[in-house]
């Protein structure tokens, strides 16, 4: 069966000149001009490796790198940045991602081959070591006390998602779900029990959404969840939801049986604009702070 390379630029004369030197029967090439594709094709057709510029259009090259990164079946996938000068090669450098290097212009055939031939190599020893590799990886996107991810890779895949949803005119949601009260509770019961909240709010809110959204943790006790293909609706009564099954848990925690409840504040977009996109984090901000000076345990719209 012949490997697949997937080449990623919006620019044609490197298209041509990267497919050039996989002219044949061992290769199928496929082909991208922008970010959101490239991040596409790769989950859909799994390549042996890909050959990607740095500027892309929706999507720049080390945040569809990112993307992949985080995603276990292309964790390990091979990535070489297709730099068009030694500026875009120190900045693929400087980002340090495992499985990845660069390729100066002009490109040479032989240098080519023997990076895929390298990356072969290394793939075939780390198959052997797969498990811990993604483990280790995912540990490191996660935040260790709730296990929610962590805020860095929220907002990238809040990028990514926003930049998505323009393109494809899909609508996008966030919700940042904050623990009324938490500081009283520190203060009353110890640190170890506002842990204890915070661990078992997280579970609630992974039980509540979907596999598809993203549930990070953004502050000491704010939560946030990211929603793609959600309308205005949908992401209110998700909202309720999670204020509800909140408000009616009860918090047995050392022999304490705590009431707590949340506050969600809700921003949502129909896909037009990516500008508006980008702005979801900050209007769910605005919505969070509303219903907080409402008297909290409810749900605000932004």
């Amino acid at each position: 069966m012949a490997q697949k390379i997937l080449i990623v630029s919006n620019n044609q004369v490197t298209l041509d000149a990267i497919r050039k030197m996989f002219n044949g029967n061992k290769y199928s090439i496929l082909t991208a001009q922008d970010g959101l594709e490239a991040v596409d094709l790769a989950l859909d057709q799994q390549p042996s490796a890909i050959f990607l510029s740095v500027r892309l259009a929706h999507l720049a090259g080390l945040e569809v790198a990112r993307a992949l990164r985080a995603i276990t079946p292309t964790m390990n996938l091979p990535i070489i940045f297709l730099a068009e000068n030694q500026a875009e090669a120190r900045t693929v450098a400087d980002a340090h991602l495992p499985y990845t290097e660069s390729l100066l212009a002009p490109f040479d055939a032989a240098r080519v081959q023997a990076m895929l031939a390298a990356h072969r190599a290394n793939g075939a020893r780390a198959n052997e070591t797969r498990v811990e590799s993604e483990n280790a990886w995912m540990l490191a996107l996660l935040d260790p006390l709730t296990r929610a991810y962590h805020r860095r890779y929220f907002m990238h895949r809040l990028a990514y998602e926003a930049a998505r949803s323009s393109r494809y005119q899909i609508p996008l949601a966030v919700l940042l779900v904050d623990v009324d009260n938490l500081n009283d509770i520190n203060r009353d019961y110890g640190i170890v029990t506002g842990d204890a909240v915070l661990i078992e709010i997280a579970e609630h809110l992974k039980k509540l959404t979907r596999l598809a959204d993203v549930i990070g943790r953004c502050d000491t006790q704010d939560f946030a969840i990211l929603a793609p293909q959600i309308d205005a609706q949908g992401a209110r009564e998700l909202a309720q939801r999670v204020v509800k099954k909140i408000s009616e848990q009860h918090f047995v925690l050392e022999k304490l049986n705590l009431h707590v409840t949340v506050s969600v504040g809700v921003a949502s977009v129909p896909g037009n604009d990516l500008t508006e996109n980008l702005a979801l984090l900050g209007k769910a901000e605005n919505a969070l702070d509303r219903a907080k000076h409402a008297g909290k345990n409810r749900v605000e719209i932004g």
